[in-house]
């Protein structure tokens, strides 16, 4: 990412060294930068933060169910 760059959303699906499985999302407080963009910049990344949220949020539930119903053996 370049440094006049700044990630909004993102969502990721993480392992760790015990085969743990986790889902990670992040969104950006694009209210820091409210006054930095034109107001329909603003408007726009505001609808997109917000869409992305609840996408998301229905794709780490389905992850997640999908996840609890396989059986581990360690």
């Amino acid at each position: 990412m370049k440094k006049n760059e700044a990630n909004i959303i993102s969502f990721a699906v993480l392992i760790d060294t015990k085969g743990k499985i986790v889902t990670e999302q992040q969104t950006a407080e694009i209210s820091a930068i409210k006054e930095k963009l034109s107001p329909i910049t603003y408007s726009t990344l505001e609808t997109i933060v917000r869409t992305a949220k609840a996408e998301l949020n229905k794709l780490h539930q389905k992850i997640e169910t999908e996840l609890d119903a396989k059986v581990y053996k360690d």
